[in-house]
């Protein structure tokens, strides 16, 4: 953030961003957080403060929130823990991203509960103290509904991964910490009513006028997550009302050419609904840590043959060259590359992400290997096709087929796939999981994580029926005959994959302990734990 120094507040609570303390046993400080103690009496000051809200999504390095959400994704059937040199010691890593350990203490459980927490406690600061300024009104209004936007979205995070968790507002005293959780139902609503605020008070993004700006959360932004949030705690019609308004606001439109919503500079579209932009000082670290080891990458994070085979089911070819490359084979969009190299004794399967890569031409020096880790590409969470599929969903399970039908055969269009008909009930539901599986995989959404755990079938998520010692996924890789992923040498990495998964259990994260262990046994833990 431009001009402040922070001290991150947790609803009145000091963090300090080096710290990995609890939240709950560090002193009350009150108002002094800001050293400039002016910041909220001027509107640049006011708009200053919001943007650094928005800071938080990313944080400042590659393990805080970007290496989690690659995780999630090389956690599911869509991925790997690729780098094959470091696997064995990377137990950190493994406890999520190979489903091995999913504990109290796992990294990335706390590192998704911390810092959800540092954004909601930098966004409850600003809206109370926003609140008492004297700035102009609208512009208050539309930096509290840009704030409570940004609150809804890390407390979305904690509900979808833990459930109910302690609710900290605006103006929750100092007295009350720690609070007990909430329920998952509380939260939800909580979150609900942030996004009904944000998409009441917020401008279109056509209405902002600089390029910067333009990045900030708009009422198309919440419209979009109040629509999945009401797919996430079934309120299937909120769901269908808010994407059609979305839709009726006629500014976003899908990319025509599928492949153009990965270019580097595509900052913006017209398919992006909410994205943060980097540069290459700092922000987008992924195709790096992504990357081939052959082409100056990490090699951490990898698209697995399973998750190819969905593609090649369904002759699906344009998206899937625009979302894996594979060892030996042509780079779509980059013609300086014929044959890529994967480095396959280094890398689990063989293949990259084609939606994190930057061609050659495009790098900074020109046609060198990833000299610096921060990349020059945006992050998109929300886009158009991701909003048709959740309308399609929820529309799908409110009986009506026709508008579920019709967002889906739109998306599958758009990559000249046959539409699908005829489908009604669960069937159209499953073909709508699995677009959204091909549409969005690998994106920072974490779309399949998010599905395999939400999506029940009779009582049981999708989660727990492909993972643990007999889920079909499971079961799958003791059968599966890819040359790369199912070499014996790295059975430690493959064949092993989600065996230690706990069906039901670990279908939410465990609260972690340093946070049950501060609060004094206010704040109860999962069951299971």
């Amino acid at each position: 953030m431009k001009n402040i120094k922070i001290i991150l507040l947790f609803s009145g609570v000091f963090i300090f961003s080096s710290c990995k303390k609890s939240f709950t046993d560090i002193p009350y400080y009150g108002l002094q957080t800001v050293q400039n103690t002016g910041v909220f009496q001027t509107s640049a000051g006011c708009i200053n403060y919001v943007t650094g809200c928005y800071s938080v999504i990313n944080e400042n390095d590659w393990w805080q929130t970007m290496w989690y959400r690659l995780n999630f994704e090389t956690a599911t059937d869509n991925g790997w823990l690729g780098n094959l040199g470091g696997f064995s010691n990377a137990a950190s890593y493994r406890a999520v991203g190979s489903l091995e350990s999913i504990t109290p203490t796992a990294g990335d459980v706390v590192q998704l509960y911390q810092f959800s927490y540092l954004g909601i406690g930098q966004c409850n600061f600003g809206i109370a103290n926003l609140a008492t300024s004297t700035v102009d009104a609208q512009l208050k209004t539309r930096l509290t509904a840009e704030m409570r936007f940004l609150r809804g979205f890390f407390y979305m995070d904690l509900a979808k991964n833990f459930g109910g968790v302690p609710l900290y507002t605006e103006n929750t005293k100092q007295s009350e910490i720690p609070l007990a959780r909430a329920t998952a139902d509380q939260v939800w609503a909580f979150i609900n009513a942030d996004f009904e605020y944000a998409a009441a008070n917020l401008p279109q993004r056509k209405n902002y006028t600089t390029s910067e700006d333009m990045a900030r959360a708009s009422k198309g932004a919440a419209l979009a997550y109040l629509a999945y949030a009401n797919l996430w705690s079934g309120h299937y019609d909120s769901t269908v009302l808010a994407a059609t308004q979305l839709l009726a606001l006629n500014e976003y439109h899908l990319e025509p050419n599928y492949g153009d919503i990965f270019k580097t500079a595509y900052y913006n579209g017209q398919e992006s609904i909410f994205e943060i932009g980097a540069n290459n000082l700092i922000g987008n670290v992924n195709p790096v840590v992504a990357g081939s080891g052959a082409d100056g990458g990490w090699g951490w994070h990898v698209p697995s043959s399973n998750l190819e085979d969905a593609f090649l089911n369904e002759n699906d070819s344009i998206r899937r060259v625009n979302t894996i490359i594979k060892n030996g084979q042509p780079v779509a969009g980059d013609p300086a590359v014929t044959s890529w190299n994967g480095r396959p004794s280094g890398n689990t399967s063989g293949r990259n992400w084609r939606k994190y890569y930057i061609p050659l031409g495009e790098r900074s020096p020109v046609n060198q290997g990833y000299n610096n880790r921060w990349q020059p590409k945006p992050y998109i969470f929300m886009r158009l096709a991701n909003v048709m599929l959740i309308y399609a969903e929820a529309a799908a399970r409110n009986g009506d087929a026709t508008t579920a039908s019709s967002m889906l055969n739109q998306v599958r269009a758009r990559v000249n796939l046959t539409p699908k008909t005829g489908l009604s009930g669960d069937a159209l539901v499953n073909a709508i999981i699995l677009e959204k599986r091909l549409e969005l995989a690998g994106e920072y959404a974490d779309v399949r994580w998010d599905d395999l755990h939400r999506v029940k079938v009779n009582g049981t998520t999708l989660m727990s029926s492909m993972f643990g010692p007999s889920g079909s996924y499971v079961q799958w890789l003791q059968t599966n005959t890819d040359p790369y992923d199912s070499r014996t040498n790295i059975a430690e990495v493959t064949a092993n994959k989600g065996k230690l998964y706990k069906p039901g259990t670990n279908d939410l994260f465990p609260i972690p302990q340093t946070e049950i262990q501060a609060g004094g046994g206010v704040i109860k833990q999962n069951p299971g734990y």
